[in-house]
C-alpha cells in the first residue's frame, strides 16, 4: 500500500522471507539470497551491502522482475513482483531505472539516441524526453557528448550517461549494481551525488548493491546481506 505525502503517492517496497534458490547439475542445491524482511518508501537510498555471493545482484534483478524468486513475498507499489518474470517489459520499462556495472549503452548509437530509445520504451513523449535527456546530460557534466557514441566516452562518462538514461522517466524504483566500481573517486562522488538528488526529487526509492565503503557512506540506510550456507542435497 502506498503512503500519501504532500498530496502524492509515495512508492513502497515490501519484502517478506524473501529466496532464491537455483538446482545445480550434481542435483544440489544453491542458496542464491534469503532476506527475511524489508520494508521501504520512495525518497529512501539503501545500500546493498555483503560479501561477494551474499545476494546483492539477486536481490535487485529480482526487485526488477528480471527472475522469479523461490519463495516468499515481493511487492513494490501494489504490484506482486512474484507473478512477474523476464517477460514483463512493459511494467519494468515504466516502473524500474536499473544502472548496472557493465552499463550497457548500445554502441552503434549515441547517447542522446541511448536516451531517445529508452525514453520511447517507457511511454514518453519525443520533445519531453528530449529536453529531459538534456537537461540531465549537463547535470551530469556530459551534456556536451550527446551525440558522442560510448566508445568515444571516458569510462566515467560512459557511466554517467547510463545513470542519466536509467533516471530519464524518474521510475519510482531506481537500482544501481555496483555503478562505482569501475570509477576513481571523483567520478564516483559526481556519479553518487546527482542519483541521490534526482532520486530525491523523484522521491523514487533507490537501492545500491556495493562494496565500497565511501559510496555506503553517503546513503542513509543500509541492507547487510550474509553469504547463504553451503549448498543442500
Amino acid at each position: 500500500m502506498n503512503v500519501r505525502d504532500n498530496g502524492a503517492y509515495v512508492p513502497s517496497l515490501t519484502v517478506k522471507s524473501l529466496r532464491k534458490e537455483y538446482r545445480q547439475p550434481d542435483g544440489s542445491t544453491a542458496i542464491a539470497l534469503r532476506l527475511d524482511s524489508l520494508a521501504a518508501l520512495g525518497g529512501e537510498a539503501i545500500a546493498v551491502t555483503g560479501p561477494s555471493g551474499s545476494g546483492k545482484t539477486t536481490l535487485l534483478r529480482l526487485l526488477a522482475a528480471l527472475i522469479r524468486p523461490s519463495g516468499g513475498e515481493i511487492s513494490f507499489n501494489g504490484q506482486d513482483l512474484s507473478l512477474l518474470g523476464p517477460s514483463e517489459a512493459r511494467w519494468r520499462a515504466s516502473a524500474v531505472g536499473y544502472v548496472c556495472q557493465e552499463m550497457n549503452l548500445l554502441p552503434d548509437f549515441s547517447v542522446m539516441e541511448n536516451m531517445m530509445l529508452a525514453g520511447e520504451i517507457s511511454g514518453m513523449g519525443r520533445a519531453a524526453a528530449r529536453e529531459r535527456a538534456a537537461a540531465l546530460l549537463r547535470r551530469l557534466g556530459i551534456g556536451g557528448k550527446a551525440g558522442s557514441r560510448p566508445s568515444e566516452l571516458s569510462l566515467g562518462e560512459r557511466q554517467r550517461a547510463a545513470v542519466a538514461r536509467a533516471v530519464l522517466h524518474s521510475p519510482p524504483l531506481v537500482l544501481a549494481d555496483e555503478p562505482t566500481a569501475s570509477l576513481d573517486a571523483e567520478n564516483s562522488r559526481v556519479v553518487m551525488k546527482v542519483l541521490l538528488e534526482l532520486c530525491s526529487e523523484s522521491s523514487s526509492l533507490l537501492l545500491v548493491a556495493t562494496h565500497d565503503d565511501e559510496v555506503i557512506k553517503l546513503l542513509p540506510r543500509e541492507i547487510p546481506l550474509k553469504r547463504s550456507e553451503a549448498p543442500s542435497p
